[in-house]
Formats: C-alpha cells, structure tokens, sequence
C-alpha cells in the first residue's frame, strides 16, 4: 500500500483549489458573454424586423434617407455598447484569473512578479478588442458615408417636377 506524503496531499489540494477556482471565473465569463449575446441577438432581430416593417411602408426616396439614419446610428451604438461590454467582461476575467495565479503562486513560494507572462498575454488581448471596436466603428462611420452618397443622387430625382 502506497502511502502519500502530507507534502504530496497539500500540493494535490492546492493544485485542485486553483483548477476549481479558474473553472469558475472562466464558466462565469461564458455565462456572461453567452448572456450578453442573447440579448444582443434578441435586440438585432427586433429592431430588423422594425426595419423591414419601416422599410414596407417607404414612398419615395427622402423617406428612405430618412429611414436609414433612423437605423444606422442605433445600430452602430449598439455594437459600440456590446463590444464595451465584451471588454468589461475580458478585464474583470482578466483581474480574477490575475489575482488567482498571484495567491496562487504565493502558495508555492513563487514571487507575483512571475505572473508578468499572464498579465502582458492579457493586455494584448485588451489592445486587440480595443483595435476591433475603433475598426467596427470606422467602418460603420464608413458605410453610413457610402449609403449618404448613394441617396444623394435618388433625392434631387424625386424632387424635380414633371
């Protein structure tokens, strides 16, 4: 019969409390971003659906300029506010997952500093939704632009009198 060291035991349960530990704060930040989508997915179908059912009742061309900025700003905020709350969601995770190695490695003897790896990984992954978000924003600015220029041309046409 084999027997385990009480060094053994306490490594095995310190190593099974930090897997439990970072198990939850990465389940809790699925449970989120899943919550998150959700609503996302729930609020674009409304508002398509409104949109279609604006779309419908168009007349003529202004009505349809109109339309669009009634539609693309919202839009265009509203992925502005989901790719904010990714973030918040991202660093919460990120300080959690952060604060666990540290208490973590302190148990072993480790100094904190040896999360460094963790914490520059982390950033990078910060500067890269940061990056996405202002390039979604460009180029949502971008498309309401080329949509603009595309009515400017049908107005002038509706306006003119036979």
């Amino acid at each position: 019969m084999q027997t385990i060291s009480p060094e053994r035991l306490q490594a095995s349960k310190t190593y099974t409390n930090a897997f439990m530990a970072l198990s939850q704060v990465a389940f809790s930040s699925v449970e989120r971003l899943t919550a998150l989508n959700l609503k996302v997915a729930r609020a674009a179908l409304n508002d398509g659906m409104a949109a279609a059912n604006s779309l419908i009742q168009v007349g003529n061309a202004g009505e349809l300029k109109d339309l669009q900025g009634h539609f693309i700003g919202p839009a265009a905020e509203q992925c502005s506010t989901y790719l904010r709350s990714v973030q918040e969601i991202t660093a919460e995770s990120r300080q959690q997952i952060g604060e666990l190695l540290t208490s973590y490695l302190a148990t072993l003897g480790i100094d904190a500093k040896a999360n460094g790896g963790w914490s520059t990984g982390s950033d990078l992954f910060s500067q890269f939704v940061e990056q996405t978000k202002s390039l979604f924003e460009a180029n949502a600015k971008a498309a309401g632009d080329v949509t603009a220029k595309m009515m400017a041309p049908a107005i002038p046409h509706s306006n003119k009198a036979p």
